[in-house]
């Protein structure tokens, strides 16, 4: 199907805006931006006086891991705390993710992620918030290895089995780490051997930390490897960090139960943004089943914090953090996270900017080249 949005006030994800500008979708993919398109369409959207953004992604979530509220979460195992070698692949139920609609909220596609129980939990995936089925909304399998320091007290403590304290927490990361490094590979079980890309660098390591004091043990813990770490949640962040180029992943700001969520040094979030660091915002923290509008709230947030400093942090610089910055961090900002040709047609075509506006409607929305919410369409002739 080949669309044509005409006129629309185009923000690509990567801080420019191209205003009174046409946008061709064709086969799921943005093949050409520019003014005044004459082509001949399946249909044409009207976006005169509307705003057309990419589509915002959730880099570590637990979005389609469960049939409804309240229901057991597919992606939170708890039987033992290392199990690298499972998949959040195999947690997604498509229509769990579909009945949420999530791209009402501006959200089109997720990492997907092992909760936060375990120290290494398992790989993560990319999902479109919509979709044929499994795989037609699989954007990428296998994107990052996750792991936690968060949680493992309250599901292991009261059991009295490592790991009970951050001190056993440490040691068995140590030990399993230095087994999958020493073990000749015919002696490594599907554990260490899931972990064989991490250590060579090949796949990122994203932890969930609260406190600055995991984020500089696990630093410590990594530094003389090849690891690629991202830090989740971050709360704890510190200026030690502004010495790195470690990619960060804000967790939920509006958890009313979190102790650690108030605590977030802005200055230094602030500073990495303004580094060009890949700084993203995600709608989880600990709580398990955050509502959809939780990722627009925390940039809400972030748009109120940024204002309190009299920062130069504009409406496009918090659109990165929603689209292009996460895309980076999950490997795949060639295929989604912003609007250029070649790229997946995932945008949609908002009454007003919803990072300005609390009235702004998304409109209509394209996931891989398909309208799955109509708004102002006309049927080409």
């Amino acid at each position: 199907m080949k669309i044509v949005i005409k006129n629309g006030n185009l923000h690509d994800g990567r801080g420019s805006v191209l205003p009174k500008t046409d946008v061709l979708i064709e086969d799921g993919k943005i093949m050409q931006i520019a003014k005044d398109l004459s082509i001949k369409a399946d249909c044409v959207i009207d976006a005169e006086n509307k705003e057309v953004l990419p589509g915002w992604i959730d880099p570590v979530s637990g979005w389609g891991c469960a049939a409804g509220r309240g229901q057991a979460r597919d992606n939170d195992e708890q039987s033992e705390a290392i199990t690298p070698q499972l998949s959040a692949y195999y947690a997604f139920d498509p229509e769990s993710m579909k009945y949420q609609k999530l791209y009402e909220m501006g959200i089109t596609s997720a990492g997907i992620a092992p909760a936060n129980s375990n120290l290494l939990g398992g790989s993560m995936a990319v999902f479109k918030c919509w979709g044929e089925g499994l795989e037609d909304m699989l954007v990428k399998e296998g994107c990052a290895m996750k792991g936690s320091l968060t949680q493992f007290k309250n599901v292991y403590g009261s059991r009295k089995v490592l790991p009970m304290t951050r001190m056993g927490a440490f040691d068995l990361l140590k030990e399993t780490l230095r087994k999958a490094e020493k073990m000749e590979e015919a002696e490594k079980d599907e554990k260490l051997k899931a972990l064989e890309p991490v250590l060579k660098g090949e796949k990122a390591l994203v932890m969930s930390c609260n406190t600055a004091a995991d984020i500089a043990a696990l630093r410590h813990l990594l530094k003389d490897r090849k690891i690629r770490l991202t830090i989740a949640n971050a709360y704890g962040l510190s200026k030690a960090l502004l010495e790195t180029d470690c990619p960060i992943v804000l967790g939920d700001l509006t958890d009313g139960f979190s102790k650690f969520n108030q605590a977030v040094d802005y200055d230094t979030l602030f500073a990495m943004i303004q580094q060009g660091r890949p700084v993203a915002l995600s709608a989880f923290g600990d709580g398990a089943s955050p509502g959809r509008e939780i990722l627009l709230w925390n940039a809400q947030e972030i748009a109120r914090q940024a204002a309190k400093r009299g920062l130069d942090f504009n409406e496009e610089d918090l659109l990165m953090l929603l689209s292009w910055n996460p895309a980076r961090i999950l490997g795949v900002e060639d295929q989604i996270g912003s609007l250029a040709p070649g790229l997946d047609a995932d945008l949609i075509v908002w009454t007003a900017n919803p990072l300005v506006s609390n009235r702004a409607q998304a409109e209509t929305v394209i996931i891989s080249g398909k309208i799955v919410k109509g708004g102002n369409q006309d049927e080409a002739d």
